[in-house]
């Protein structure tokens, strides 16, 4: 199986070197290294010359010549990708050294699957190692809920297009075989290249779960895509309670700002799902999770009434004319 890396990256310097000698460092070694540089402003072209002149027949190198952003860059890396499995890799992390035999092992035991995300581990920008939380806690994503339902898949889906996304680009792996790689993926405000990906995996029941941390994922304040640092286990109850679609199910909402947070998710995904339904190229049906979301729209903003009638007026009139 010929793996490849779709590796992109903008002024990462920093941490590039740590994080490209990861991936030499594997046990099971990558084919290609597909490394798409958006315009960086500081000596990130030096560094990725550095390692071409070294592993000449591994390292392709491409320099946009604009910035377009992270959703735009990683699909040219994907695109530009020949192997049958594509790792994702941002700047800033670094792998494991037996991530890719483990990912290759997984594939070859679930040959039906097409994508798989990993947890990983938490670092900060001093190179210090959360002991207490994990990469999936950071995204406020309810593993334990998800995987104790009784259809696993169903309920991931779900979650992925009603809830929050539960994806890091960076500890995904896909095959590249998949029709909606080769469509242009869409520029959707708060929709991040990562979602859109398992969007479409989840959708099709092919996208797994591996449990295994794989990844040091560094959470620094000048990262494009981050994680939560604070109040994580809220965050997870609240994503739980979103989930469900019942506001007093775990006795996480005490608060008006805990019904803020719940719709705005929903708001927010609400706005996404309205845009991707425009698109004429998708490879999906997205009307079931629009009728999910305005459904759990009016529930939680009747249960707002019901528990803060005034803070919910006061709201709805911002929204109306400020918002």
């Amino acid at each position: 199986m010929k793996i490849s890396v779709a590796f992109i990256v903008y002024n990462g310097s920093q941490y590039l070197r740590t994080q490209l000698d990861s991936i030499l460092a594997q046990t099971h070694k990558v084919d290609e290294i597909i490394v798409f540089d958006d315009a960086s402003l500081d000596n990130t072209k030096e560094i990725l010359e550095e390692y071409k002149n070294k592993h000449p027949n591994l390292f392709f190198i491409y320099y946009n010549t604009k910035n377009i952003g992270p959703t735009k860059n990683i699909e040219k890396a994907i695109q530009a990708c020949t192997g049958e499995l594509i790792l994702l890799a941002d700047q800033d992390d670094y792998w494991e050294a037996h991530k890719l035999e483990t990912i290759i092992k997984w594939f070859e035991q679930n040959p039906t699957m097409n994508g798989v995300f990993t947890n990983g581990t938490i670092i900060n920008s001093k190179w210090e190692l959360d002991n207490k939380y994990s990469l999936w806690d950071a995204m406020s994503f309810p593993y334990k809920t998800v995987k104790s339902k009784t259809e696993l898949n169903s309920n991931l889906k779900l979650y992925i297009n009603t809830v929050e996304n539960a994806v890091t680009g960076a500890a995904l792996a896909i095959r590249n075989n998949l029709p909606f790689l080769k469509q242009p993926f869409p520029t959707i405000k708060h929709l991040v290249h990562d979602r859109w990906l398992a969007i479409n995996l989840a959708e099709t029941n092919s996208l797994g779960i591996l449990e295994d941390k794989l990844i040091h994922y560094r959470i620094h304040t000048n990262q494009a895509i981050g994680g939560m640092t604070e109040n994580i286990e809220k965050y997870i109850e609240l994503n739980e309670n979103l989930l469900e679609g019942i506001p007093n199910i775990n006795n996480s909402i005490t608060s008006f700002k805990d019904l803020r947070y719940v719709l705005k998710k929903i708001e927010t995904n609400l706005q996404i799902q309205n845009e991707i339904s425009k698109i004429e190229t998708k490879c999906i049906d997205n009307t079931d999770y629009l009728d999910i979301l305005k459904n759990k729209h009016t529930i939680y903003l009747e249960y707002g009434y019901s528990k803060w009638p005034l803070l919910s007026g006061l709201r709805k009139f911002k929204k109306l004319f400020i918002d």
